[in-house]
């Protein structure tokens, strides 16, 4: 009888071991719902057309879809290619030589991107195209500057640079340019349009923060030419490459 369990076991263990190796099932992985994301970014630039401060902005897409539109707001500094910094310069200071006016571009926009490189489930970067267009809105300014003159003893005062070249000042020292926010409410607003194509990187970093790097080229259309340089005829056409900084942060 100990003989019969002892064969028993031998040949009905293996079986029965075999038979649930056979039925076992390997499940693949559930797939994951895409839920609604809310993301925001906020960032500056540097431009071709601008010192090492380019400009500000912020863009908002929405969807559940890779490919998203989006609104975004930029305020950025244009400047004309012919200017340049004056080789005069008051304790460090600096201006640009015959400058009457600058440029600010308030760009509202609409837009699309596109999913270039998707990040894995685990976190990493993500490449982004986008193609965005929309009014510009052109603030040209009187161009400040800081003089000293004589006034029947030394006196200081900030000015439009265009002051410095009639008889309005006598003896004239230019110190150095003023706040580019200086004369802004003695704007004339020049209305236009803008193209912009760019490609961004995004690393999303802890707590569903990310930050960014958006290379691009903005070409803006302005309805009349845009009076920057003394005895320069004006331009309509302004052409742009930037690079940008951003933060942002995504919300499920």
């Amino acid at each position: 009888m100990r003989k019969f369990w002892g064969v028993f076991l031998v040949v009905c263990c293996p079986l029965v071991l075999l038979g649930q190796r056979k039925n076992t099932v390997i499940q693949a992985p559930k797939k994951t719902v895409a839920t609604s994301t809310s993301e925001w970014s906020l960032g500056v630039s540097t431009s071709t057309n601008s010192g090492i401060f380019g400009g500000v902005q912020f863009r908002k897409p929405w969807g559940t879809k890779e490919n998203k539109n989006f609104v975004g707001l930029e305020a950025a500094i244009l400047n004309d290619y012919r200017e340049f910094t004056s080789p005069y310069t008051y304790n460090g200071r600096s201006h640009k030589d015959g400058k009457l006016n600058q440029l600010i571009a308030i760009r509202p926009a609409f837009g699309r991107q596109w999913t270039l490189l998707q990040k894995s489930s685990e976190g990493g970067q993500k490449l982004m195209g986008l193609f965005s267009t929309g009014p510009s809105i052109g603030l040209q300014k009187p161009y400040y500057v800081e003089i000293s003159y004589d006034n029947g003893g030394q006196a200081t005062a900030e000015v439009p640079y265009a002051k410095t070249l009639d008889n309005t000042y006598k003896k004239v020292i230019i110190m150095g340019e003023s706040s580019v926010l200086k004369g802004l409410n003695e704007s004339v607003i020049v209305p236009g349009w803008h193209v912009k194509t760019a490609v961004n990187m995004e690393i999303e970093t802890l707590k569903q923060n990310n930050i960014g790097i958006e290379i691009g080229f903005v070409v803006d259309y302005f309805t009349k030419p845009i009076d920057i340089l003394n005895l320069t005829a004006g331009r309509q056409v302004y052409t742009t490459g930037y690079i940008s900084f951003s933060m942002g942060k995504n919300t499920k």
